[in-house]
């Protein structure tokens, strides 16, 4: 079908299920360290943990406002460690990014090293923990390690990088939900090079957020549609969305045209505790002429074991007549889940979440119903894979857990 054949690039990205951001070209600088000298640096987004690994000290980023931390207070093993300038290449589109990748800490010695994290919300809450790695050659070895990461005992994902992802900024993501106050995340040397991190970050989330009832959330890919900027130019994250999730623009679906509105909507005062980004709700899809719904296809691949966890975000941005009505239906894999008929209030976001795990190839349409007058819309969707109970009950080593996640054992 030849909606298959325009999202190639999506398919693609799924299949080794990380979020890849290419580092091309030159990066506006970021302003040097003298520039915070003297001024009293304020953390705005309460509950935020920051850390830029290998950092000498704490800083202020000018670009994404979000108040970064070094490493001290957090780990005590490893070795910081500089990118060389000749191999920053950055990208101008990501400038949120540039200090991220300028430094790193690896951790040469020991099979496991831990971060320790101590969320001001405790157990039992939903974070959301991003890890960034960005290799750049920094040991003048031109050889990429592999290894593995833990959130406490945990296995969360394997880091598998090749030669051609040596200047490339990877992010990973989870979405986990502790049973302990301290949260540990942790760098496992498996024999295949030597660990490293980039920067690590901890958002929590309201409680109510991405429902699930198994095992944990990893890998978000989350589309902003409608948008009229084109594919792939850049992401929106904090401030303008207060959990700083990261949402990749994406024009259209297949057969779909954009639509957007200039009006405010108030993400505060309707009781919507997903609280997307206004600049997200603004546009929107919807089929283009002739068309009836609205198709998006993705072929899961055998590593996904897990399957597939899907959100739907919508919010009604035209002025419907009166007497007219906007009323669909969604789909998910041919059956395995429909909905209720849905109808949208005017500028009044509405997520969906389903607490459903959707295996094997991955797809759903949006189905106006035969009563509604207007064609369907769709504003906003999220994939991630989902990481099985029996993956997150495989603890790494069976010794009490606070000993050996504060501990860097030797091999």
């Amino acid at each position: 079908m030849d909606y298959t054949l325009q999202f190639i690039f999506v398919l693609k990205a799924w299949r080794v299920v990380v979020l890849v951001i290419s580092i091309l070209g030159n990066w506006k600088v970021a302003k040097g360290d003298n520039e915070h000298a003297g001024r009293k640096l304020v953390d705005h987004a309460p509950g935020f943990i920051s850390i830029d690994c290998g950092a000498t000290k704490d800083y202020l980023d000018d670009v994404s406002g979000i108040f970064y931390k070094s490493d001290t207070g957090f780990i005590d093993t490893g070795t910081n460690s500089n990118i060389s300038p000749e191999n920053y290449y950055p990208n101008p589109e990501y400038p949120e990014f540039a200090q991220l990748s300028r430094n790193l800490r690896s951790f040469p010695q020991g099979k496991k090293n831990c971060y320790t994290l101590k969320p001001e919300q405790g157990k039992n809450s939903n974070y959301l923990i991003n890890f960034f790695f960005y290799y750049g050659n920094y040991d003048n070895k031109n050889k990429i390690p592999n290894f593995d990461v833990y959130v406490g005992v945990n296995y969360m994902f394997t880091l598998d990088l090749n030669l051609d992802q040596m200047y490339i900024l990877r992010l990973f993501d989870v979405i986990h939900v502790p049973t302990s106050d301290i949260i540990y995340v942790c760098f496992i040397n498996t024999g295949s090079g030597i660990p490293f991190i980039s920067a690590l970050e901890l958002r929590p989330l309201d409680k109510s957020l991405y429902p699930f009832d198994f095992g944990a959330l990893k890998f978000g890919w989350r589309f902003n549609l409608g948008t009229t900027t084109g594919q792939n130019q850049h992401f929106i994250r904090y401030k303008n969305d207060v959990y700083d999730r990261l949402w990749y623009t994406y024009s259209a679906l297949p057969n779909s045209v954009p639509i957007n509105t200039s009006s405010v909507i108030d993400i505060q005062n309707n009781n919507d505790s997903y609280q997307l980004p206004s600049e997200v709700l603004r546009t929107a899809v919807q089929p283009s002429s002739g068309y009836h719904s609205l198709r998006f296809y993705f072929f899961n691949t055998p590593n996904n074991i897990g399957g597939i966890y899907v959100c739907f975000h919508f919010a009604e941005i035209a002025k419907l007549t009166q007497g007219k009505k906007r009323e669909f239906i969604i789909d998910v894999n041919g059956g395995s889940y429909i909905s209720e008929p849905i109808t949208l209030d005017y500028i009044k976001p509405l997520s969906i979440c389903l607490n459903q795990i959707f295996e094997g190839e991955f797809h759903f349409v949006i189905n106006a119903t035969t009563g509604s007058d207007l064609p369907p819309i769709l504003n906003a969707f999220e994939l991630y894979t989902v990481i099985p109970p029996f993956d997150l009950d495989k603890p790494t080593n069976s010794r009490d857990v606070t000993f050996y996640m504060t501990t860097a054992f030797q091999d």
